[in-house]
C-alpha cells in the first residue's frame, strides 16, 4: 500500500521532484529499499523489488513516473536509463525496469546512495530515436533507514 501511495502519489510531488520539458514530465522519488520492499510484500501479486532480497541501510529505490508533457498520458512505452554519480566514489548506471501497479507504470530500480549531499542522477528517457535528458541532484540527509 505505502509503495503503491508513492507511486501514485508522483503526480502531486513537489515542483522539486518534477522535471519538464515540451515532450516529456518526469516525477522521481527515493525511498529507502526496505520501506519498498515491505510495501510490496503486502501485496503478493506485485513484483519484488528488483530481485532484492535484504538490502543494505543504504539502498534505496529510484522511482520514475513519465508524461506526456502535450497531452498528459502516461507514458509506457520508453527505456530509461539512470547514471548515478555519488559526492564521492565511482558512478555507475542501471536501466530502470517497468513497475506496473494497479493501471499504471512507472520504472525503477534499487541504487546505494549512502547519507550525504549532491547526489546526481542523468535520467535517459529514449522513445523510438529520440532521446530526452533529465538531470537531478539529491540530497539524502535522512540516512539509510
Amino acid at each position: 500500500m505505502a509503495l503503491a501511495a508513492f507511486a501514485a502519489s508522483a503526480q502531486a510531488t513537489p515542483t522539486d521532484q518534477r522535471q519538464q520539458n515540451e515532450r516529456i514530465t518526469l516525477y522521481y522519488g527515493v525511498v529507502p529499499a526496505a520501506l519498498s520492499q515491505a510495501a510490496l510484500a503486502a501485496h503478493p501479486e506485485a513484483p519484488d523489488a528488483h530481485g532484492a532480497t535484504r538490502p543494505a541501510s543504504d539502498t534505496h529505490h529510484l522511482v520514475v513516473a513519465l508524461f506526456d508533457t502535450p497531452t498528459g498520458q502516461r507514458i509506457t512505452q520508453a527505456t530509461v536509463t539512470v547514471r548515478h554519480t555519488p559526492p564521492q566514489g565511482a558512478a555507475m548506471s542501471k536501466v530502470l525496469e517497468p513497475m506496473p501497479l494497479g493501471d499504471t507504470l512507472s520504472y525503477g530500480s534499487t541504487f546505494v546512495i549512502a547519507e550525504g549531499r549532491g547526489h546526481r542522477f542523468r535520467i535517459e528517457v529514449r522513445r523510438g530515436e529520440r532521446v530526452e535528458r533529465f538531470d537531478v541532484v539529491y540530497d539524502n540527509v535522512h540516512g539509510g533507514s
